[in-house]
């Protein structure tokens, strides 16, 4: 039997396991979602296809990205400065 492997952060898939922790699932069109929006984890690793749309859609969001000390990428708001 294969050993699964695990989510790479710095790789090209995207973290499945964690999806599935936050209740989330694929929509109609297959597509599952970028973030855990209980966590801000982002569930894509940073060399899949479509991160830089993922970057895009957070940033259009006012969300800011950022490496978690669990090794794994987040986002939050933007705290606005005075």
């Amino acid at each position: 039997m294969a050993k699964k492997k695990k989510f790479d952060p710095e790789g090209s898939g995207y973290d499945y396991d964690a999806a599935k922790s936050c209740g989330l699932e694929k929509d109609k069109n297959g597509h599952w979602p970028s973030r855990c929006p209980h966590t801000g984890q982002l569930l894509k690793g940073r060399k899949h296809e479509s991160w830089h749309l993922l970057e895009e859609g957070e940033k259009e969001a006012g969300y800011e990205i950022f490496k978690g000390s669990d090794g794994k990428y987040h986002s939050k708001p933007i705290e606005e400065t005075l």
